[in-house]
This record gives structure tokens, sequence and C-alpha cells, in this order.
């Protein structure tokens, strides 16, 4: 059989917890709210949301009705209002009718969390567009008003029936309130006829008004939903970020007070999942507890920061009849290996059609998912990065305590060939039992292993892709990381 050689080096693992560089900030400002916690009681909070690593996104609304489409002109999803121009009037009138959400459909959801092996699961409370999918008496445009669901109630219960911790997104931006006041920052999105018809009405934009509605609304949210595990605010730009957009101080203290264990990511404050220049930037903890690159992860991971990326299985966040460039299993499988080897979360998204339903594409890659997850997901849960490691091209590692977990290519069915890998010991510790190497879920396939000088050379036989879900096995070296 033909051999192929990989030369790749490996350092020893930092002995320091991945996340031991965190700078806890005390002091707080006009800008911000102190933080109070010690860096054992930051631990405590945020160990449950570091093992987890993989969570379920999911973006449902009025938009998800419409499909991608207004009248017969494409606009774009959960942005169709903003990016067509529409005021909340027209935009309700067609858009209301047209969402149906079927009874159950959160339990649907929940299920196929827990099928893929998410451990938890954020959903839309209020997207842009302001319509709410909670029962509140500060709105009538509620999914609670016009359809009698209160979706977030429904969502709730059935994630904690899956086991999974449970999370909100919110909007602080809001084309329909009246009161919201976009000019705080002209570049942030807002529907022009909507600010069109407010001027022709003299509808005057109070801003303080709008903070008032939705203080008020988040507590609505932190007190009638039992424990929220997570609030993924979204978005700020500008000068609307932080106390002069949204009171963020008041704002995190109220929902820290009613939930202490409450995790926040960093959007209250003007951050662009999409600037590659903040990559690198230590984040201010005063912002939120976490950062959150968008559809993208970054190059080198943020090391000693928390981070999550979000990320979409198509290319929309809501549903849209058009977008049909949808991501493989394997592609996924890829994405969730690389944000476990770079410390990070991978949140990834489903977006239900107007009764619920999730595309059936979608449906196949969470399963999928789920399936490697069930073979694999001891090198995934409770990982580490282990940034000395330097890997060639398509390859990553974690380390799951003395464990590592070498995360090999997807190289497809048609690989005919043994993989050579030479690893330097640089400070792995061979075991007196020599090296035992497994991969995962593969009792039967031996990868031979031998110490010769300096390095571990390994065998890693053509079986172990053909064996593999997704032909994306994971070879661990049990014990040699000090």
């Amino acid at each position: 059989m033909k051999m192929k050689s990989i030369a790749f080096a490996v350092a020893a693992a930092a002995t320091l917890s991945a996340y031991g560089q965190q700078v806890l900030p005390v002091a707080g400002d006009e800008d911000h709210a102190a933080i109070t916690e010690t860096n054992e009681q930051r631990d405590a909070r945020m160990a449950w949301w570091r093992d987890a690593k993989f969570g379920m996104f999911i973006h449902y609304g009025l938009y998800s009705g419409l499909a991608g489409e207004f009248k017969g002109v494409q606009g774009g999803s959960e942005w169709i209002q903003t990016n067509l121009g529409i005021d909340t009037e027209t935009y309700a009138e067609e858009a209301l009718p047209l969402f149906k959400p079927a009874p159950g459909c959160t339990d649907v959801w929940a299920e196929l969390a827990k099928k893929a092996g998410c451990k938890y699961m954020v959903m839309t409370s209020k997207h842009h567009d302001g319509f709410a999918l909670f029962d509140t008496p500060t709105s009538d445009y509620t999914s609670a008003k016009h359809h009698g669901r209160d979706l977030v109630k429904e969502f709730t219960d059935s994630a904690r029936k899956q086991g999974m911790r449970v999370g909100l997104y919110h909007s602080v931006i809001d084309w329909h309130h009246p009161a919201y006041d976009n000019t705080i920052c002209p570049d942030l999105c807002y529907p022009v006829n909507q600010a069109k018809m407010l001027k022709e009405r003299g509808i005057p934009r109070d801003h303080a008004t709008y903070q008032t509605y939705l203080h008020t609304q988040v507590r609505e949210l932190m007190t009638k939903y039992g424990q929220i595990d997570v609030m993924w605010w979204d978005y700020s730009q500008g000068a609307a970020s932080g106390e002069r957009g949204w009171k963020a101080p008041a704002l995190m203290d109220m929902c820290r007070e009613i939930n202490p264990g409450v995790i926040m990511n960093n959007r209250l404050y003007a951050f662009s999942g999409f600037d590659t220049s903040r990559d690198g930037v230590q984040l201010d903890l005063r912002c939120g507890d976490y950062t959150t690159p968008e559809k993208r992860i970054p190059e080198k991971g943020y090391p000693g920061i928390d981070w999550e990326s979000c990320m979409t299985v198509g290319d929309k966040w809501g549903y849209n009849r058009y977008d049909l460039r949808y991501k493989t299993p394997s592609m996924v499988i890829r994405q969730l290996e690389e944000c476990s080897a770079k410390g990070g979360n991978l949140l990834l998204n489903i977006n239900p059609k107007a009764d619920g339903s999730i595309p059936r594409p979608v449906v196949n890659v969470f399963t999928v998912v789920g399936k490697w997850m069930e073979v694999n997901g001891s090198a995934i849960y409770g990982s580490e990065p282990t940034y000395a490691v330097h890997m060639p091209e398509g390859w990553m590692c974690s380390r799951s305590g003395a464990d590592l977990n070498i995360f090999a290519p997807s190289l497809g069915i048609t690989l005919q060939t043994t993989i050579q890998l030479s690893i330097p010991l640089n400070g792995l510790q061979v075991p007196a039992e020599g090296v035992q190497v497994e991969v995962l879920g593969q009792p039967d396939t031996v990868v031979p292993a031998t110490v010769n000088g300096e390095a571990i050379e390994l065998s890693i036989p053509a079986k172990a892709w053909a064996g593999a879900v997704e032909y994306m096995p994971v070879i661990r070296l049990k014990g040699v990381v000090r």
C-alpha cells in the first residue's frame, strides 16, 4: 500500500487554562457598568458555555413568511423591510397573514438540536423589524396579539424539555417603534419609507421613550420565562452604542440582577462581527462576556478571550426560498472542529419557514453533524485549544485533559493511501506504556505508533476515513499532553 508522508510539529500544550489570560476590569464609567465578580466567579459562570462548544441559532419572524420576496420583488430575508425601504404599516399588512407558526414547531427545533449534539439554543425574541415573538403589554405588534402564540414561552419550554440551555436574541434597533431614533447614527440601517412616513405625519423621535420601551421588554424577558442563560444582543454602530444608544450599563445590570448567571455578548457596543481589524483586540468585559465573529472563524482564534462564531447553513439568516447554496455536513463539521481547536464555540443557524418547519437541507446537515458528534463529541465538548501546536494545512487539534485530539482533513472515500504523520515531541510526553492511539468510534482500526528519536511516528490507514461519518475521523493520542 502506498505511503504518504505529512510531517508537522506539535509543541507542548500550555498548562495555563485557555482562558487564563482574561483581564477583568472592575471600574465602571459613564458608558460602562462596573465588573464586580472575581476571576474565579467568572470562570464558574462561564464554565457550562465554554464546555458546550455547539449551539443552535434560530431566526424566525414575520420575514419568514415573506420568504425573501415582497409583492414579487426579491429583497433578502430578515433585512427585507429596510433593503426595500418599506414602511412598517405596508410591511405588516403583507407579512402578518403569511406568518403561520404551526403547533409544536418549537418542539421540532429542540428535538433537532438535541439530535445534532447542541447544548444550547438561541432564538430571536425580536428582530430589527420590531415584531415581538412574546406576549407583552408594551406593544400590539406581537405574535401573541396577532396569532395567539407566545413563541418565546413555547421555545423556552421546548428547549428545557430537551435539556438545552436557553438563550434569547434581542434586537436593540427597531424599525417599527415610532420613537426609535436611528438618526443618532445615520449609517445604521433603517427603512427609508418609514422615516418618510414619520416625517409626513409629524411624529417626533424620542429616543428616551424608546429606551424605556427596550428596557421594559427586556425586563419581561428576564422575568417571565425562567432562567435565561444567554442574552444575544444585536446590534450597535457608531454613536448608537453603549449608554447613548441603549443605556447599556443599566440594561446589563438589570439582566445580571434578575439572572445572575446570564451570559451576554458584546453587541450593545459598537462591534462588527465582520470587522477583521478587531481580531486580536482584547475584549473589554464591561461590554460583554464574549465576542461574536459573524459568518467567519478568526484565523488564529482569540487566545485568552471567550468567543463564538455564528454561522448559517445557507447564505441567509432568515428563510428565503431563493437561498439554495447550502453547506455540506462535512463543511459544518470542519467549522465545529476549527472553533473547538481555536478555543471558541459554534452557533449554527436554522431558518424556519412561515409555519415553523425547517428546510430539509438544514435538517440534513444538523442530523449528519449529530451522527458525527455521537462518535466524536468527546473531542469537542470541554476541549481546550493547544495554541503551541503547529499543524500542516488542513489539520487541527485540541486537547481533552492529557489527550491530544487530531482532526484529520476530509480526504474522501477515494483515499487509498496510508497517511504517515511524524510528530516531533517538543515537550510532549511518552507514557511509560508507550503511545496509545485510537480512532474515535473505530476500535478495530489500528494506528501503529512508534517513538523514533525526538518524534512520534503514526501510520493512519485509509480505513480510518472509510469508517468515519462524512469521512471525518478523529485520531486521539492518549496521555501525551503534560
